[in-house]
């Protein structure tokens, strides 16, 4: 088979998993180490229509600016379900955060509907039933309700597709410890919907900053979408690092990464190891049966919460402004059961450094 021959059929396998346009098939080449300009990517997919299948067509189309997006429409599905893959959308369903399921009730009796049509002859009620039956969530840490979250997350998805500025006007109360240099309102590069613990959160840039956000769209209370387009390129790549350097999501409380070591007792050690925390989590057995954890990342408020979850299970080696943190909090929270005073938000870890200009 030629060098082209084997080129068109590598590129018609990647259009049978979902459409592209020019950036998307650009960004798979490269993924994999194929060396294809990107005028030959389009005489490709242009000449892959006669090479698809009897029952198969290759539709084109042109949105903003022109751009073009390849896609194969099937006249009939030649791909049948099976129980595996109808339980599995069943699982999907019946786990998924709480705000879904309530905001995308319709969609899923839609879904269901197209289900039944097409398996009557199967036992895909049988599956449901057993889905709303025997399929729990405890929901524990999802939103109760939120008013207008199905708007909010549409806007998101839509801006972040088209690649377009969102202007934030109004944002609540602080889920991640956000600098108090950030003044609202901002002109916000939208990158990624990010779930973390129970919320689903917006992440992106401040524009003109070298700052990264992650807001809960709970947070937005006031916002309004732009036509204003950006380059996501470069954006995403400083996201993922930006991100690998925090525990959860939290900003860290200024811009060092430490060497971390936590010590947990054996049981609790045993729990913790076969869950994942952060990418460079790492865990050793001691001679007396308990466990340390290593990490490389920054100091935040979520470690320093995370720690306080194993109570006296948990005890931190270093570093040593680690270890003076977690005591700090341990005896504001004493002082709290020995005084009248009422409780105040309280938050040290708040990163107060000037954001840097591009």
């Amino acid at each position: 088979m030629s060098k082209k021959s084997k080129n068109l059929l590598r590129i018609y396998n990647r259009l049978k998993r979902g459409p592209v346009n020019i950036e998307v098939i650009k960004q798979w080449a490269k993924s994999h180490d194929l060396n294809i300009s990107e005028r030959t990517l389009y005489r490709y997919l242009d000449e892959l229509e006669d090479i698809v299948q009897h029952n198969e067509k290759l539709i084109i189309t042109e949105g903003e600016k022109n751009k073009k997006t390849w896609k194969i429409e099937y006249d009939e599905s030649s791909a049948k379900l099976n129980g595996f893959d109808i339980q599995s959308y069943l699982l999907f369903k019946n786990l998924m955060p709480l705000p879904l399921v309530k905001s995308r009730k319709e969609t899923f009796v839609r879904i269901e509907n197209l289900f039944y049509k097409s398996y009557s002859k199967s036992n895909f009620e049988d599956f449901s039933i057993f889905a709303d039956r025997q399929i729990s969530n405890s929901y524990f840490y999802d939103l109760l309700s939120l008013d207008g979250y199905q708007k909010i997350l549409n806007d998101a998805i839509w801006s972040i597709q088209n690649k377009r500025e969102m202007r934030l006007v109004e944002v609540g109360y602080d889920y991640t410890c956000i600098p108090q240099t950030v003044a609202y309102p901002i002109d916000f590069l939208p990158l990624q919907i990010l779930y973390h613990r129970g919320v689903i959160h917006l992440s992106g840039v401040v524009k003109g900053k070298n700052k990264i956000l992650a807001i809960a769209l709970n947070q937005l209370k006031k916002y309004s979408l732009t036509n204003n387009m950006f380059d996501n390129r470069d954006l995403l790549a400083a996201l993922r690092r930006e991100m690998d350097n925090r525990f959860g999501i939290t900003d860290n409380m200024n811009n060092e990464i430490y060497d971390i070591e936590i010590e947990f007792s054996e049981l609790t050690g045993e729990f913790v190891k076969h869950h994942f925390w952060h990418h460079s989590q790492n865990f050793s057995k001691l001679s007396n049966g308990n466990y340390v954890m290593t990490l490389r990342c920054g100091i935040n408020r979520e470690l320093v919460g995370w720690i306080f979850q194993w109570m006296s299970n948990a005890r931190v080696i270093k570093p040593q402004i680690l270890q003076s943190l977690v005591k700090e909090k341990y005896l504001e929270i004493l002082d709290n059961y020995e005084s009248d005073m009422p409780l105040s938000s309280n938050n040290s870890f708040m990163n107060t450094e000037a954001l840097d200009k591009n």
